[in-house]
Order: structure tokens, then C-alpha cells, then sequence
């Protein structure tokens, strides 16, 4: 059912690839706020690859149906390529990217694609929110919590609204939607990766390469931070930008391209 909350136009993407089932959940999410819907993400998992626009080598762009887009990149090249060529003729109202399968709290926010899409965004002048599922056990992602919580917590952004120099970071817990007990106001936590693993192996042609993966930690639990927030069972919003205030409790500038449909 759609929200009388109605947007010309929206761009998603993220970071998990194109068939990832956080973006499904995120599509059937936006169905509920515009009509106007393009998917530009990316065509293979880019987890990681942080606001990295690739200037090295081409980009190659396969139809998945209409407006919709997977693209040979990472999540920052999806909102370049489709604010640059897919959407020159009328931009987005507002980005979204997600939902991705797991928190991005603390420094994992500087390698997170998902929130590199949103910085993008952010930085074309494209209001932007990064929605993030964490979860214990990859295989039991709740993408029926995250569906929920999404629905809200867009309701509430786009009534209330926010700063235009800032991009927004959901972290939504890994509980049951009815278990949550609100929303608050996020910082970073303190730093939880600690290293780079480096695991070198040999293939059948006796040549070296290497994977590479964090060491982490569990960071130090303050009483605003990401990861506390989390933890004690409240979706975690983080405001990233050059203006914070609306954390503050400062009056925020209210997203100025919404309207309410009575007749929806």
C-alpha cells in the first residue's frame, strides 16, 4: 500500500550486486514512496570498494528491465553513470542505498560501498540515506525487519526532514520489527578494525596471490555510538557532512520536493 508521502523520482543502488536480496526488499520499499524508480546498481558484490569511482578502465552497463541497470562498477560509479548519462534529463529526488546484509558502524563505515553510494550522492548535491541490516548468521539476514523499519524510518525522514549537507546511515538491528524500541541519534564508534590479513596462496601455476580481510574487534561501547545504539535494540542513524546539527536537536530544513497525495 502506497504512503501518502509521494517523490517525482528516486535512484537505488548498493553494494551486495544487482540480485542481492536487501536491493529487492529496498525496491519494494520505494514502490511505496514514488513511481518514478530507477535500479542503477552494481553487477557483481562490491562490498568494500568504499566511494572508489573507477577512472582506470571502462564500464559496461546490462539491461535488467526498465529503468533498471547492473552495472560493471562500484556503487559510487552507479551514481555517477546514472546521474551523469541514465538521469541528465531530470536528477533524482533521493538516492537510496541498501539495504545491505549487515551494520556499517564504526571504521567499517570507510570501506562500506553502500555508504559510498550515498557520499556520492552527497557530493552531486543528491540527498542520500545508506540503509544497513545487521544480522548474526548471513543465511538468516531479517529482511522482514528491514523492510519494516525502512518503510518507517523514510516515512519519518521525509516528514521531519534534514540537513541537504549531510547523507544519513540507518543501522537497523537484528531484531524482530516489534522488538525495536525507536530510533536515536548516532556517532561512529571507536575503532573496531585494528589490521589487514593478509592470507597468501599459490595457484596451479605456482604464481603467489593474496586474499585480503580485516582483524577486527569489538569497539569500545559509548552511550551514543553506533554500535551501542545497535545493541541495545534501536535503529542507529548516523549524519554524515559538513552540517550536523539536525543530531543536535537544531531545527533541520525540510526536504523540499516531497509532497503529501490525500488521494493516494
Amino acid at each position: 500500500m502506497k504512503t501518502p508521502l509521494r517523490l517525482p523520482r528516486l535512484l537505488l543502488t548498493n553494494d551486495d550486486g544487482f540480485d542481492a536480496p536487501g536491493l529487492a526488499v529496498l525496491i519494494e520499499v520505494a514502490r511505496e514512496f514514488a513511481d518514478d524508480i530507477w535500479v542503477i546498481a552494481p553487477e557483481h558484490d562490491e562490498s568494500g570498494t568504499g566511494q572508489s569511482i573507477s577512472f582506470h578502465h571502462p564500464l559496461r552497463c546490462l539491461s535488467r528491465g526498465e529503468q533498471q541497470w547492473a552495472v560493471s562498477g562500484t556503487p559510487a560509479d552507479c551514481v555517477g553513470i546514472a546521474l551523469g548519462h541514465f538521469m541528465v534529463d531530470k536528477k533524482p529526488s533521493l538516492i537510496l542505498s541498501g539495504i545491505n546484509a549487515g551494520s556499517n558502524v564504526g571504521d567499517e563505515v570507510n570501506l562500506s560501498g553502500t555508504l559510498g553510494a550515498a557520499f556520492t550522492g552527497l557530493m552531486l548535491g543528491i540527498p542520500s540515506i545508506a540503509f544497513s541490516q545487521d544480522f548474526t548468521t548471513r543465511a538468516k539476514v531479517r529482511w522482514d525487519t528491514a523492510k519494516t523499519v525502512t518503510q518507517k524510518m523514510l516515512t519519518y525522514f521525509l516528514t521531519h526532514g534534514w540537513r541537504k549537507e549531510t547523507c544519513l546511515s540507518v543501522n537497523i538491528p537484528d531484531l524482530p520489527a516489534k522488538e525495536i524500541t525507536g530510533f536515536s541519534w548516532a556517532q561512529p564508534c571507536q575503532k573496531n578494525i585494528v589490521g589487514i590479513h593478509v592470507d597468501k596462496r599459490e595457484d596451479q601455476r605456482n604464481k603467489d596471490y593474496f586474499w585480503l580481510s580485516t582483524i577486527d574487534k569489538a569497539p569500545v561501547a559509548k552511550k551514543q555510538s553506533d554500535y551501542s545504539i545497535l545493541q541495545r535494540g534501536e535503529v542507529a542513524v548516523t549524519v554524515f557532512g559538513q552540517d550536523r546539527s539536525l543530531e543536535t536537536g537544531e531545527p533541520s530544513i525540510i526536504f523540499d520536493e516531497v509532497s503529501a497525495d490525500i488521494d493516494e
